[in-house]
């Protein structure tokens, strides 16, 4: 009897020990699931911030490198031979992000024009306008303005004589698309460097000295 119960006794500590071990085995392990756990998750939330970092950065570019051309006068998007996209014309409109102030449009069709790579801008016109409107990011921009005398009424230099104003300040002082060109049917482009927005707004005004100011096209370029 001594015997069987002492066996008895030493089976219970014998099974307490297993018990006490494969508990020891769990917490030994456990841990190190949860480490490995851990760790993934940290892994895929620095994934995660670099990813969002660079979308960051990517906008970052984008906004820095803005890039708008408005063919003036005209109804439908246009590409270029150059691969150029240029937006249809609009009005400003509450809460949009540019447009023309007033004025009439004329699209002349086909004109024939030589001597660029868009000749399709210079079909179309606005004119008798105020001016565009454009919110842009802070920064420094180029501004290219496309003319061309396509007029049938107006011949010779000095029959139309208008100028042009960004932010106020006069760029282009009574201007003659005919005289600029050199002739009838003919591109002038003026380049303006150097345009610096700091408040969101960029403004081209039109003044009238001979006849209604006109613009075939507008380029607007991050610097």
């Amino acid at each position: 009897m001594v015997g069987a119960v002492l066996f008895a006794l030493a089976g219970c500590d014998t099974q307490n020990e297993v018990y006490e071990n494969e508990g020891f085995i769990e917490t030994q392990v456990t841990p190190e699931v949860s480490k490995a756990e851990e760790v993934e998750a940290a892994k895929a939330a620095i994934e995660a911030v670099k990813a969002a970092e660079e979308v960051k950065e990517v906008q970052k570019v984008e906004i820095a490198k803005l890039t708008l051309r408005i063919n003036c006068g005209a109804t439908e998007p246009y590409t270029d031979k150059a691969g150029n996209t240029w937006l249809a014309d609009q009005g400003v409109e509450p809460g949009g992000k540019w447009g023309a102030v007033d004025g009439l449009t004329v699209d002349r069709g086909e004109l024939g024009i030589e001597g660029t790579d868009a000749p399709k801008i210079y079909e179309t016109e606005r004119y008798s306008m105020e001016g565009y409107k454009f919110t842009v990011p802070n920064g420094k921009y180029t501004v290219r303005l496309h003319f061309a005398e396509t007029y049938d009424g107006i011949t010779v230099e000095g029959e139309r004589v208008f100028s042009v104003t960004i932010n106020e300040q006069t760029v282009l002082k009574d201007i003659d698309p005919f005289k600029e060109a050199g002739g009838y049917q003919k591109p002038a482009v003026k380049t303006i460097e150097d345009v610096v927005v700091t408040n969101g707004q960029l403004a081209i005004g039109f003044t009238l000295n001979i006849q209604n100011p006109e613009i075939n096209g507008i380029e607007i370029l991050s610097e």
